[in-house]
């Protein structure tokens, strides 16, 4: 009964393990911040002379991704970043909220000239709140 017990609570180490590095172990697998999808189009709006562009990220990765840092340049934009999806701080914005496999997040910006939206940091939260039985 010990021994399982010691199994159980290594497991749930295991499943709980998340880094800032956006590399993240979880059983069965590991997220990079590859698996963070960044797509960008433009809408075909034009917004005080310049052209309008959706971003969108998407998590390809099982884990939810939490505190996804993506390089901005500050977003430049000359309507308003809708701050309930993103974060502008700077050089890097951070998404607002957690992004789900399969589901994403879409900003628009309005700027003469396309933006990098590079992801350089993310949490993943492999297995949080489940439990594995063995």
């Amino acid at each position: 009964m010990a021994a399982k017990a010691g199994v159980l609570l290594v497991l749930a180490a295991l499943i709980s393990c998340h880094a800032l590095t956006g590399n993240a172990q979880q059983i069965g697998g590991t997220c990079h911040l590859s698996d963070i999808k960044v797509s960008q189009e433009k809408t075909g709006k034009v917004v005080q002379g310049q052209p309008e562009y959706r971003v969108t990220f998407e998590n390809l990765c099982e884990c939810p991704q939490d505190y996804v840092d993506v390089r901005c340049n500050r977003l430049p934009s000359v309507e308003p970043i809708d701050s309930k999806q993103i974060k502008v701080m700077d050089e890097l914005c951070m998404l607002a909220t957690t992004l789900f496999k399969g589901s994403n997040i879409s900003i628009t910006y309005a700027w003469k000239t396309p933006q990098d939206f590079t992801v350089v940091s993310a949490t993943s939260r492999c297995g949080e709140g489940m439990v594995r039985r063995v």
